[in-house]
């Protein structure tokens, strides 16, 4: 099995010139962080794809711009995808499949794990342009119809240093194909064995996917800047919450994964999800 952290650290030169690249909603935090990481040389990038296989001879795709990740999940010829990152980011994405052999026009469905501009922001691209349909959680419709998000809640002094940049963030309104209000069989919406479940917490209208082995979480947590570990999201309104939400997710909806991958940074092993959030 692929390693759970397929991303190389960034040399100290690439780490520079994505600095002087960076567009104007990037914080000094980050800059420096990512600066941090060719230093000393840990795992992290901005932009790349990795692949990891997971039982049941299904492949996740990881593709990562501004430092969202957007995955494809394939089961032989059958293959949808989770989020679909910044609007802006959408035309390069679609290059990115076809890279990697993905016909954009043949992804079964693209599941918004939430309505914000990094994670659903390139979704209306893809339905123009290729026809695929959309499923959100039915409470982030509104989200998805406004472009915006609600007010966010900060949970650290670096949240509170990028929040204003981060709840300006805007995409093209739409509305999904689908709206889940309660669980579904991914086999239903995609062919592909799994579940979809309501996980409300970082946004109202949450989803997390969930495969054999594997779970996308959203932003229910995010991976670490610097090194493999899981952390608490920049934003969560309900931090104790948040926190019995992460327990139900490695207890009853997905106690076989092993593997989970967020919104931000990761893959993360289950130990590090574990260690940081507990079990009841």
């Amino acid at each position: 099995m692929a390693s759970a952290h397929p991303f190389p650290a960034p040399g100290p030169f690439a780490v520079l010139r994505r600095m002087a690249a960076a567009r104007s909603r990037a914080t000094l935090w980050a800059l420096l962080a990512l600066a941090g990481w060719a230093l000393l040389s840990l795992a992290g990038c901005a932009s790349g794809h990795a692949a990891l296989t997971l039982p049941e001879g299904i492949t996740v795709h990881t593709f990562r711009r501004e430092y969202a990740n957007v995955f494809v999940v394939a089961q032989g010829d059958r293959f949808f995808m989770v989020d679909a990152g910044y609007e802006a980011d959408a035309p390069q994405l679609a290059q990115d499949l076809r890279r990697e052999g993905f016909d954009p026009a043949q992804l079964r469905a693209i599941i918004l794990t939430h309505g914000h501009a990094d994670h659903a922001g390139g979704a209306g691209y893809f339905r123009r342009h290729f026809g695929i349909p959309v499923v959100a959680g039915a409470p982030d419709v509104r989200l998805l119809e406004r472009g915006s998000p609600d007010p966010l809640c900060p949970t650290s002094n670096r949240a509170r240093d990028r929040l204003e940049a981060d709840q300006a963030e805007r995409f093209t309104p739409m509305a999904p194909d689908r709206a889940l209000s309660g669980e579904v069989a991914l086999q239903d919406l995609v062919g592909l064995p799994g579940r979809v479940v309501p996980m409300p917490g970082h946004t109202e209208g949450s989803l997390v996917v969930v495969v054999p082995g594997a779970a996308f979480v959203g932003d229910q947590f995010r991976g670490a800047i610097v090194g493999r570990s899981a952390e608490l999201h920049f934003y969560m309104c309900d931090l104790e919450g948040n926190r019995r939400d992460v327990q139900r997710l490695l207890t009853a909806v997905a106690p076989q994964a092993h593997t989970f991958f967020p919104g931000h940074f990761g893959p993360i092993a289950r130990a590090a999800v574990v260690e940081r959030f507990g079990t009841p």
